[in-house]
This record gives structure tokens, C-alpha cells and sequence, in this order.
């Protein structure tokens, strides 16, 4: 039997990275899994797994489109047990803040943060009527450390987690968990189009100096989720290769 067996999760920007290596796992620890995506990455993820994973399109900036989503999720399975927040964007090109254009900004927040938000949300109110469940946000090791050339991104992952100390607060008593899974450097579409002049600034601040995989992420993400974090809540989880811990 798998860790989650019979268990019903989203898991949001499931088309490639980090998300569509949680809705791997999850599937196979026996979870249904519904993968969504802004295009149609996460039905392709979906036709490739199989049984297990239904792929949608979701835009999670749309509030009509996330109500939608979890009016599915309460229609086809009747309850949601786990959410896994990970759709994410960033700035293109590594620009300093004055580079940063308005609809560069907003774009970036409206997804990794006011979509975090919405998806939350709609989340949190399909849980209190299951009788609880779990949620982990991915937010980032720039959710605690700063780093050159990606101000909307690192604002919108800080703000996520104090979303996430804060919601895990508020719903202690009714069995709904909130965590964040902070990753460093990770082998995902975020850093497409980086220079190996740039790739080798970055992986110089991880002690381990290499990428973490989206499985080695996926793998804390399934323990989060699962009956054996049941006294885990409002907590981070950074996943770096130590860069954290180097000060």
C-alpha cells in the first residue's frame, strides 16, 4: 500500500519541474492525482502516466478558472485531501529591480503569490468540508536568503511563506496542515535560457555545488503530505545542499 493511498490531491504547475515530478510520485504511492497547468503540459504529463492522473488547464491568476477547478475536484471525488501550491513564474533574463517592467512585476505576483492565494483558498474550503487535509506551498530558499537579479520572484516566495505560517496557524484545530517546501537551485524550466557563465556564479553559493533534482523535492513534498508528518504544521523545509546552512 502507498504512503497516500486513496488519497484525491492537486497539484498545480504539474506540466513539468517540480509539479510533474510530485504528481509522479504521488501516483505512485497510490494518490489521484489531478495535474494542472496553464497550458496544456499537464494533460501531456497526464496521458503519459495514465490511470492515476487527470491533466487540466488552469490559469491560477483566474479566480473563475481556480473556482472551476475545485468545483471539479467536488463534483468527480467528492472531498480533497492534499494541495500541493507549486505553480510558479519568473522574471525572463535575471533583470536588477529598476529593469523590472510593471507587467513583469504583476505578472510574477499574480501568479507565485495572489494564485497561491486563490488556489489556497478554494483549498481550504473543500478540506474543512473533508474533514481536514494537507498543503504544502513551494516557496524557496529566496523565501529566507536574497539573491541578485530576481526581485519579483524572491518577494512573491517570502510572502508565500509567511501565507503559509499564517493559514497554518488559523486552521490548527480543524486537521487542515500547511507547510512549505523551500528548494534552492532546481534542475526546472526556471533556469532555461541561463549562460554556463551565470549557471557557474550560481551553483558557486551551494556548498554541494550541483542542482537539486524535482525528485529529491517531490520526495520531501510526499512526506509533508502523508499520515507521517501528522505533527508537522506551519513549518519550512528548506531543500538547498546546504546553501542555508554555509551563512
Amino acid at each position: 500500500m502507498g504512503r497516500i493511498e486513496q488519497k484525491i490531491a492537486i497539484v498545480t504547475g504539474a506540466g513539468s519541474g517540480i509539479g510533474e515530478a510530485v504528481a509522479r510520485r504521488f501516483v505512485r504511492e497510490g494518490a489521484r492525482v489531478i495535474g494542472v497547468s496553464a497550458s496544456d503540459s499537464a494533460l501531456q504529463v497526464a496521458a503519459s502516466i495514465g490511470a492515476g492522473m487527470e491533466g487540466r488547464r488552469c490559469d491560477v491568476s483566474d479566480p473563475a478558472a481556480v473556482a472551476a477547478l475545485f468545483e471539479h475536484c467536488r463534483a468527480s471525488y467528492g472531498r480533497l485531501d492534499i494541495l500541493v501550491n507549486n505553480a510558479a513564474i519568473a522574471t525572463p533574463g535575471f533583470p536588477r529591480l529598476h529593469e523590472v517592467s510593471l507587467e513583469q512585476w504583476d505578472a510574477v505576483i499574480n501568479v507565485n503569490q495572489r494564485g497561491a492565494f486563490l488556489v489556497l483558498k478554494q483549498a481550504i474550503v473543500l478540506m474543512l468540508a473533508s474533514g481536514g487535509g494537507a498543503v504544502v506551498n513551494m516557496a524557496s530558499v529566496g523565501s529566507f536568503r536574497a539573491s541578485p537579479n530576481a526581485s519579483a520572484y524572491l518577494t512573491s516566495k517570502g510572502a508565500l511563506l509567511m501565507m503559509t505560517r499564517a493559514a497554518a496557524v488559523e486552521y490548527l484545530q480543524d486537521n487542515v496542515r500547511i507547510n512549505a517546501v523551500c528548494p534552492g537551485m532546481t534542475r526546472t524550466a526556471l533556469f532555461d535560457g541561463v549562460t554556463d557563465e551565470q549557471m557557474t556564479r550560481l551553483l558557486a553559493r551551494t556548498p554541494n555545488v550541483r542542482m537539486t533534482t524535482p525528485e529529491e523535492v517531490a520526495n520531501l513534498t510526499l512526506f509533508l503530505c502523508s499520515d507521517e508528518a501528522s505533527a508537522i504544521t506551519g513549518a519550512a523545509y528548506i531543500i538547498d545542499g546546504g546553501r542555508c546552512a554555509q551563512g
